[in-house]
Protein backbone atom coordinates (compact mmCIF):
# COMPACT_ATOMS: atom_id res chain seq x y z
CA UNK A 1 0.00 0.00 0.00
CA UNK A 2 1.67 3.10 -0.82
CA UNK A 3 2.37 5.70 1.30
CA UNK A 4 -0.59 8.45 1.22
CA UNK A 5 -0.39 12.08 1.34
CA UNK A 6 -1.45 12.85 5.25
CA UNK A 7 1.08 9.94 5.91
CA UNK A 8 4.12 11.80 3.89
CA UNK A 9 3.42 14.65 5.97
CA UNK A 10 3.89 13.28 9.27
CA UNK A 11 6.84 11.49 8.34
CA UNK A 12 8.14 15.04 7.30
CA UNK A 13 7.98 16.15 10.56
CA UNK A 14 9.97 13.44 12.27
CA UNK A 15 13.57 13.37 12.97
CA UNK A 16 14.74 10.75 10.48
CA UNK A 17 13.27 12.75 7.51
CA UNK A 18 12.88 16.12 8.40
CA UNK A 19 16.43 17.37 7.37
CA UNK A 20 16.45 15.23 4.21
CA UNK A 21 14.84 17.99 2.15
CA UNK A 22 11.68 17.62 -0.06
CA UNK A 23 13.93 15.58 -2.76
CA UNK A 24 15.43 13.38 -0.58
CA UNK A 25 12.23 12.57 1.32
CA UNK A 26 10.12 11.92 -1.88
CA UNK A 27 12.82 9.54 -3.49
CA UNK A 28 12.46 8.08 0.41
CA UNK A 29 8.52 7.83 0.31
CA UNK A 30 8.41 6.21 -3.12
CA UNK A 31 10.49 2.99 -1.44
CA UNK A 32 8.04 3.06 2.26
CA UNK A 33 4.82 1.19 2.21
CA UNK A 34 1.93 1.00 4.66
CA UNK A 35 1.54 -2.61 6.90
CA UNK A 36 -1.54 -3.10 8.95
CA UNK A 37 -1.44 -5.58 11.47
CA UNK A 38 -4.12 -6.82 13.70
CA UNK A 39 -3.78 -7.17 17.63
CA UNK A 40 -1.49 -10.06 18.57
CA UNK A 41 0.06 -10.15 14.64
CA UNK A 42 3.60 -10.82 14.20
CA UNK A 43 5.60 -8.24 11.67
CA UNK A 44 8.72 -9.48 12.15
CA UNK A 45 10.44 -13.36 13.47
CA UNK A 46 14.11 -12.73 15.56
CA UNK A 47 16.62 -13.92 13.09
CA UNK A 48 14.76 -12.71 9.82
CA UNK A 49 16.54 -9.88 7.28
CA UNK A 50 16.25 -6.68 8.14
CA UNK A 51 15.45 -5.06 4.85
CA UNK A 52 13.00 -2.69 6.16
CA UNK A 53 12.90 -0.50 9.09
CA UNK A 54 9.78 1.48 10.44
CA UNK A 55 7.77 3.99 12.24
CA UNK A 56 4.59 3.62 14.18
CA UNK A 57 0.99 5.62 13.02
CA UNK A 58 -1.37 4.25 15.10
CA UNK A 59 -1.62 1.23 17.90
CA UNK A 60 1.27 -0.50 20.10
CA UNK A 61 4.02 -2.13 18.57
CA UNK A 62 6.21 -4.54 21.31
CA UNK A 63 9.26 -5.94 21.17
CA UNK A 64 10.11 -8.94 22.50
CA UNK A 65 12.76 -12.13 23.12
CA UNK A 66 10.98 -15.26 22.74
CA UNK A 67 12.08 -18.58 24.44
CA UNK A 68 11.07 -21.67 22.73
CA UNK A 69 9.20 -22.66 26.37
CA UNK A 70 6.81 -19.99 25.38
CA UNK A 71 8.42 -17.20 27.85
CA UNK A 72 8.72 -13.52 26.61
CA UNK A 73 10.60 -10.17 27.66
CA UNK A 74 9.57 -7.75 26.45
CA UNK A 75 12.57 -4.97 25.39
CA UNK A 76 10.70 -1.93 24.50
CA UNK A 77 6.74 -0.10 23.84
CA UNK A 78 6.39 1.58 20.44
CA UNK A 79 3.65 4.07 20.75
CA UNK A 80 2.56 5.94 17.32
CA UNK A 81 5.74 8.53 16.43
CA UNK A 82 8.32 6.06 17.63
CA UNK A 83 10.86 4.13 15.00
CA UNK A 84 12.59 0.88 15.12
CA UNK A 85 15.09 -1.32 13.26
CA UNK A 86 16.65 1.44 12.10
CA UNK A 87 20.17 1.63 13.30
CA UNK A 88 20.71 -2.36 11.67
CA UNK A 89 20.86 -0.80 8.27
CA UNK A 90 23.95 -0.21 9.12
CA UNK A 91 24.78 -4.10 9.81
CA UNK A 92 26.83 -5.49 6.89
CA UNK A 93 24.03 -8.55 7.01
CA UNK A 94 21.51 -7.04 9.15
CA UNK A 95 18.76 -9.40 11.18
CA UNK A 96 16.32 -8.91 13.34
CA UNK A 97 17.63 -9.37 17.09
CA UNK A 98 14.13 -9.21 18.66
CA UNK A 99 10.73 -10.31 17.52
CA UNK A 100 8.29 -7.45 16.62
CA UNK A 101 4.41 -8.01 18.27
CA UNK A 102 1.31 -5.46 17.41
CA UNK A 103 -0.01 -5.15 21.31
CA UNK A 104 -3.67 -3.81 19.47
CA UNK A 105 -4.48 -3.26 16.03
CA UNK A 106 -1.75 -0.66 14.30
CA UNK A 107 -0.81 0.87 11.38
CA UNK A 108 3.45 1.53 10.53
CA UNK A 109 5.32 2.92 7.64
CA UNK A 110 8.16 0.11 6.67
CA UNK A 111 10.98 2.09 4.68
CA UNK A 112 13.70 0.03 2.74
CA UNK A 113 17.02 0.48 4.44
CA UNK A 114 19.19 0.52 1.52
CA UNK A 115 17.37 3.11 0.29
CA UNK A 116 17.21 5.09 3.23
CA UNK A 117 21.16 4.72 3.35
CA UNK A 118 21.47 6.10 0.26
CA UNK A 119 19.23 9.36 0.89
CA UNK A 120 21.68 9.57 4.37
CA UNK A 121 25.09 9.58 1.91
CA UNK A 122 23.50 13.01 0.54
CA UNK A 123 22.44 13.96 4.17
CA UNK A 124 24.89 15.14 6.77
CA UNK A 125 22.45 16.69 8.94
CA UNK A 126 19.84 13.69 8.30
CA UNK A 127 23.37 11.44 9.49
CA UNK A 128 23.67 13.98 12.48
CA UNK A 129 20.26 13.47 13.56
CA UNK A 130 20.22 9.89 13.84
CA UNK A 131 23.47 9.28 14.90
CA UNK A 132 21.99 11.52 17.73
CA UNK A 133 18.70 9.63 18.34
CA UNK A 134 21.32 6.25 18.61
CA UNK A 135 23.20 7.83 21.32
CA UNK A 136 19.77 8.52 23.28
CA UNK A 137 18.54 5.26 23.07
CA UNK A 138 22.25 3.02 23.66
CA UNK A 139 22.28 5.87 27.16
CA UNK A 140 18.62 4.50 27.62
CA UNK A 141 19.42 0.83 26.97
CA UNK A 142 22.53 1.03 29.88
CA UNK A 143 20.71 2.59 32.32
CA UNK A 144 17.65 0.06 31.75
CA UNK A 145 20.30 -2.96 32.11
CA UNK A 146 21.64 -0.87 35.40
CA UNK A 147 18.25 -1.02 36.53
CA UNK A 148 16.96 -4.47 35.89
CA UNK A 149 20.97 -6.22 37.38
CA UNK A 150 21.33 -4.32 40.11
CA UNK A 151 18.43 -3.13 41.84
CA UNK A 152 15.85 -5.33 43.41
CA UNK A 153 12.14 -6.90 42.17
CA UNK A 154 11.02 -4.50 44.48
CA UNK A 155 12.46 -1.65 44.07
CA UNK A 156 11.91 -1.95 40.54
CA UNK A 157 8.15 -1.72 41.16
CA UNK A 158 8.36 1.04 43.29
CA UNK A 159 10.65 2.80 41.23
CA UNK A 160 8.00 2.62 38.20
CA UNK A 161 5.48 3.50 40.09
CA UNK A 162 7.17 6.80 41.74
CA UNK A 163 7.66 7.28 37.97
CA UNK A 164 4.15 7.53 37.12
CA UNK A 165 3.04 10.22 39.33
CA UNK A 166 4.44 13.54 38.92
CA UNK A 167 6.81 14.93 41.56
CA UNK A 168 4.87 17.63 43.00
CA UNK A 169 1.70 15.83 42.86
CA UNK A 170 0.79 15.90 46.52
CA UNK A 171 -0.51 11.86 48.05
CA UNK A 172 -2.60 10.95 47.41
CA UNK A 173 -2.13 10.28 43.85
CA UNK A 174 -4.00 7.82 41.71
CA UNK A 175 -1.94 6.34 38.51
CA UNK A 176 -3.40 4.10 36.00
CA UNK A 177 -1.26 1.12 34.54
CA UNK A 178 -1.23 1.68 30.71
CA UNK A 179 -0.41 -2.10 29.98
CA UNK A 180 -1.57 -5.48 31.36
CA UNK A 181 0.43 -6.55 34.62
CA UNK A 182 1.42 -8.91 32.59
CA UNK A 183 3.27 -6.81 30.22
CA UNK A 184 4.56 -4.84 33.18
CA UNK A 185 6.15 -7.95 34.64
CA UNK A 186 7.80 -8.68 31.50
CA UNK A 187 9.46 -5.21 30.75
CA UNK A 188 10.29 -4.95 34.75
CA UNK A 189 11.94 -8.67 34.36
CA UNK A 190 10.03 -10.59 36.46
CA UNK A 191 7.42 -13.23 36.25
CA UNK A 192 3.37 -11.84 36.68
CA UNK A 193 3.10 -14.04 39.94
CA UNK A 194 6.13 -11.91 41.50
CA UNK A 195 4.79 -8.56 40.62
CA UNK A 196 1.56 -9.33 41.86
CA UNK A 197 3.08 -10.23 45.53
CA UNK A 198 5.14 -7.28 45.47
CA UNK A 199 1.83 -4.98 44.91
CA UNK A 200 0.35 -6.80 47.74
CA UNK A 201 3.30 -6.55 49.78
CA UNK A 202 3.09 -2.67 49.49
CA UNK A 203 -0.38 -2.45 49.73
CA UNK A 204 -0.05 -4.55 53.05
CA UNK A 205 2.48 -1.70 54.04
CA UNK A 206 0.41 0.64 53.38
CA UNK A 207 2.12 2.78 50.29
CA UNK A 208 -0.46 2.23 47.86
CA UNK A 209 -3.86 0.71 47.08
CA UNK A 210 -4.63 -1.15 44.00
CA UNK A 211 -7.72 -1.47 42.30
CA UNK A 212 -7.06 -3.10 38.83
CA UNK A 213 -4.79 -1.05 36.55
CA UNK A 214 -5.87 2.08 38.77
CA UNK A 215 -3.04 2.19 41.52
CA UNK A 216 -3.30 4.90 44.65
CA UNK A 217 0.48 5.89 46.11
CA UNK A 218 -0.42 6.62 49.61
CA UNK A 219 2.92 7.26 51.37
CA UNK A 220 5.79 8.76 48.80
CA UNK A 221 8.71 7.68 51.52
CA UNK A 222 7.38 4.04 51.85
CA UNK A 223 7.64 3.64 48.39
CA UNK A 224 11.08 5.20 48.06
CA UNK A 225 12.12 3.46 50.85
CA UNK A 226 11.12 0.08 49.57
Amino acid sequence: MPVPAAVAAALRAHHLFESLGEELLARALLRAEIVALDAGQLLFQRGERAAWFFVVLEGEIKLALQSRTGEEKIVERLLPGHSFAEALMFIEVPVYPLAAIAVQPSRLVRIEAAGYVAMLRESPDACLRLLADLSRRLHARIREIEELTLESATRRVARHLLELAPLDAPVPVEVVLDESRQMLASRLAMKPETLSRILRSLSDLGAIRVEGRSITLLDRQALQAA
